[in-house]
């Protein structure tokens, strides 16, 4: 059975692009497009693998299934949990492809021991390469935000003190969507796009006000 793996780092970007190149490739590799209900999609940091969609996403992988992503840095930016991630995916036997990495993309006779041996190999140094330059971008954005804070303190404009948050703030479709998701019939991420929240822990702090003040009223 054929999956796709796709993520972005907040809610207001888009993963369109990561799909169509999925599907193209899909397309012209296995001549079929992928099912809707077998793209996970992750809008959450790639700096952990604690995420909603790739967890459930692991619970449906069999051997001999095959999961696309786009890029390596899409299944995220530490480098020891996406070798951690490969290792899980290589041990179920499922196959994966990598389209920014065209030896992912290669199929050999099993029976060629030789040739597959050769292809791990080659497979193994090309991810190691990639895996480290995701992870040296992810310390070069943590660099770049702890210098815009550092500036933003000594310009007395940095606080870490939030705004307290009322009732009055929360959407008026708020009740709505917390049904729904109480009941399980949408996901934490999509309640925070459908209110167009850019971070899970806002949503959080909006559930817990609702739960507190309003509920509880």
């Amino acid at each position: 059975m054929l999956f796709a793996y796709c993520r972005v780092s907040s809610i207001d970007q888009n993963v369109e692009r990561q799909i169509e190149a999925i599907q193209n490739f899909s397309k012209e590799k296995y001549n079929c497009h992928i099912d809707e209900d077998n793209i996970y999609i992750d809008k959450a940091t790639g700096k952990d693998f604690n995420r909603e969609s790739w967890l459930n996403l692991q619970r449906f992988l069999r051997k001999d299934d095959i999961l696309i992503i786009k890029e390596l840095d899409r299944l995220g930016r530490d480098k020891l949990m996406i070798v951690e991630a490969l290792n899980m995916l290589k041990k179920r036997g499922v196959r994966l492809h990598i389209l920014d990495v065209p030896t992912t993309l290669i199929c050999f006779d099993e029976q060629d021991e030789y040739a597959k041996s050769m292809l791990d190999m080659v497979n193994n140094v090309l991810i190691e390469v990639l895996s480290t330059i995701a992870e040296a971008e992810r310390k070069r954005i943590k660099a770049r935000q702890a210098e815009g804070i550092a500036i933003a303190q000594r310009e007395g404009k940095y606080s870490k003190e939030r705004r307290k948050l009322k009732p009055s703030d929360l959407p008026d479709n708020f009740p709505k969507l917390y049904k729904k998701w109480k009941a399980k019939n949408i996901t934490a991420v999509e309640f925070a796009v459908l209110l167009n929240i850019k971070s899970r822990s806002t949503l959080y702090r909006w559930i817990k006000l609702y739960e507190k003040e309003v509920l509880k009223r």
